[in-house]
């Protein structure tokens, strides 16, 4: 069954959604949960907010805003960053792409071009146009719309990256239980076995899901940002009690100074204002995410 597989899906003789699908009778099989949970959103798609999407599916996708003058006159425009700004590339120019990968699939097919075009919400127009304030106030402009770039061929490597690392991981299951479906073991060996051929194969050597399944962490000299102060003026820009304390943990075990304090804030400023936005949030926006630049 699985090297039947593996023959199918890198011969391009069935979809990658169909190659998803059946690869959930091997996490049947194994009954690892990381495998078939990675299978489920792959195939059903991800929450906006989760903290496990796979970076291949992080897009670069410019922003473009479209202003209005007197007398009828528009003028569109890419967002551009000052030097100060550059902080918030990643929150303004990544598209998450959350869709089930047979979406992705169907989306590629059915792009006559090269590029394709997502309308952004009320909200997230109102918290970008807000970068423009001064220039619209000056000439009497109003930013209403705006949308980001998407290549096909950025669609297309997605979908190209599942496809490898469903045919990586389950090569590698084949070789390590050449009679997988017969005579496998459910013993803790071959469970961490397993567990390391998905976790590196799906998600690199520094995948998310070492905190989370229990690894200590070592901390040095902690250099404490997050004090009384600026809790409250998080909850000024109205951050939930819950997602603060998940910055201060995040400003706890990753020090000013440390590799990968400036992903993990973005990472967390990307749930909260993706939160804030759904539920029609968004007018201290602008001054959280300031706030939370100064922070890395």
């Amino acid at each position: 069954m699985i090297n039947e597989l593996i023959t199918d899906i890198a011969y391009d003789r069935i979809t990658v959604a169909q190659g998803l699908t059946r690869a959930k009778l091997i996490a049947r099989l194994i009954k690892n949960e990381t495998f078939k949970n990675w299978l489920n959103k792959e195939l059903n798609g991800y929450e906006f907010e989760d903290p496990l999407l796979p970076d291949y599916r992080k897009i670069w996708a410019e922003i473009v805003l479209t202003a209005e003058f007197p007398f009828g006159r528009t003028q569109s425009f890419p967002v551009v960053l000052s030097d100060n700004q550059r902080d918030l590339g990643e929150l303004l120019n990544h598209h998450r792409v959350i869709e089930p990968i047979a979406i992705v699939e169907q989306n590629i097919g059915e792009m006559k071009d090269a590029k394709g075009y997502i309308h952004l919400n009320g909200g997230m127009v109102q918290t970008v146009s807000e970068l423009y304030k001064d220039q619209m106030n000056s000439y009497g402009g109003v930013i209403r719309s705006g949308q980001r770039t998407i290549g096909k061929a950025q669609l297309t490597n997605i979908v190209e990256l599942t496809k490898q690392k469903l045919i990586d991981t389950l090569q590698d299951l084949e070789e390590e239980f050449p009679d997988l479906e017969n005579k496998y073991v459910m013993s803790e060996e071959n469970n961490k076995k397993a567990q390391n051929i998905i976790t590196n194969n799906i998600y690199g050597n520094n995948n998310p899901l070492n905190v989370a399944a229990g690894d200590n962490i070592t901390q040095g000299d902690i250099n404490i940002t997050i004090n009384a102060e600026q809790v409250a003026k998080l909850k000024e820009f109205g951050v939930e009690d819950e997602a603060i304390e998940e910055l201060k943990t995040i400003d706890e075990e990753n020090p000013k100074g440390t590799s990968d304090r400036k992903a993990k804030i973005m990472s967390w400023l990307g749930r909260v204002t993706a939160s804030m936005t759904a539920k029609g949030v968004y007018e201290n926006m602008p001054e959280l995410i300031e706030f939370v630049g100064n922070l890395i």
